[in-house]
């Protein structure tokens, strides 16, 4: 048979998750003797708190339930609720809860329920780029929202006005830059949102994560937007692809139709192991105050530097440095100090396809004494090469 029947479709004519590509060439390069630092993931270091792993131990051994519903086993849409009342004073229903299969199976249900093909969907660079490589499979029409001029670490809001779009994605905190919105920014945009009637959805994966002060959700300023959130960043449970997406009630027909054919069910045992999670927020909160720490230390570091500019983040764990001083785009920066010094950064243009190449994104998340050697090491290098 020949091979040509199995062309690709356009649909997998997107963009790599770069990072990925580099994080496997990193770790060829580890594989082969070399001591490489990632500082490219932004991947919680330590893991997965022990009651949680204990739990998911204990429950390995016990006859679970095969499928959970596919909006997610009740008693953890019930926590999540609670989890909202406490922290933010919002009443959440259960059933306007969705567990799903990590962050992206939340992005892509949302977007196959409320957007059709053609439909055009704004996004503020630098922005975690999996939203316009999800919308582009699906056929929808990305609208880039561009940074300020010369101040390519800060979000332009305004840049939404005049734009014809049915959706608009924001990120607070943002990934890459670590920027969060007031809430005097938040209520213009869900005002603009609704009275264009513009679909608006927040991206809250980075929330608690916050180093100046605590940022609100979008539903604090209204509840006519869709809001996503994971396990995989503050609740420090990477790779058990868990998150959750809270709807408008009246969407809950579609996203549970769409759900049960897309996924049928997220993992039991994951499910049900992050419900000991909520009683983890003392050592949570230790973490969030060591990631406070590792950035203050890194500025101290990199302000010395003459060649790179930045704004310093106020959630997230991530600095955005501007390396257009250097003369190198950001694929080169990032291979060569690879190759160099060990410290792997992610190159911008997954971030922004507009000034991304003059960009590199900076994690410490991992474990600080580990952050804080490859800054010195970075610093390093860019004093002896630049």
């Amino acid at each position: 048979m020949s091979n040509r029947i199995y062309l690709p479709s356009s649909r997998s004519n997107i963009d790599s998750f770069y990072v990925m590509d580099l994080l496997y060439n990193a770790n060829k390069l580890e594989a082969n003797g070399k001591k490489i630092y990632h500082l490219e993931l932004g991947e919680p270091q330590p893991k997965t708190p022990r009651k949680v792993l204990d739990e998911a131990s204990r429950l390995s051994k016990l006859e679970l339930p095969g499928y959970t519903p596919s909006n997610g086993i009740e008693s953890l849409r019930s926590k999540i609720s609670e989890y909202y009342n406490i922290e933010y004073n919002l009443k959440i229903d259960k059933d306007q809860i969705f567990i799903t299969t990590g962050s992206s199976g939340a992005f892509l249900l949302t977007f196959l329920s409320i957007f059709d093909a053609g439909s055009k969907v704004g996004i503020f660079n630098p922005v975690y780029p999996a939203y316009r490589n999800i919308l582009k499979c699906l056929d929808i029409e990305v609208v880039e929202l561009d940074p300020k001029l010369n101040m390519i670490n800060k979000i332009n809001i305004k840049s939404m006005e005049n734009q014809k779009i049915d959706g608009l994605i924001i990120s607070n905190p943002n990934n890459p830059n670590g920027q969060t919105f007031s809430n005097d920014e938040l209520k213009y945009i869900y005002d603009y949102c609704e009275k264009k009637k513009i679909r608006l959805i927040s991206d809250e994966i980075y929330h608690k994560i916050e180093y100046e002060k605590n940022v609100s959700s979008i539903l604090n300023i209204g509840m006519n937007a869709i809001v996503v959130n994971s396990f995989s960043k503050y609740f420090c449970m990477p790779g058990w692809r868990l998150g959750w997406v809270i709807i408008p009630e009246f969407l809950k027909q579609n996203f549970l139709k769409l759900s049960q054919n897309l996924f049928i069910s997220s993992g039991n045992i994951a499910q049900y192991s992050a419900l000991k999670v909520f009683e983890c927020k003392d050592d949570l909160k230790t973490l969030v105050d060591e990631y406070h720490k590792t950035r203050n230390f890194i500025y101290k570091i990199l302000k010395e530097v003459a060649v790179i500019d930045f704004e310093v983040p106020k959630g997230a764990f991530y600095y955005y440095l501007d390396i257009s001083k250097t003369g190198m785009n950001s694929s080169k920066f990032v291979d060569k100090l690879m190759h160099d010094t060990g410290v792997v950064l992610t190159p911008g243009k997954d971030f922004d396809k507009s000034h991304g190449e003059k960009t590199v994104r900076l994690s410490f998340s991992s474990k600080s004494e580990i952050v804080l050697e490859a800054v010195e090491l970075l610093y390093k290098w860019l004093r002896k090469n630049y």
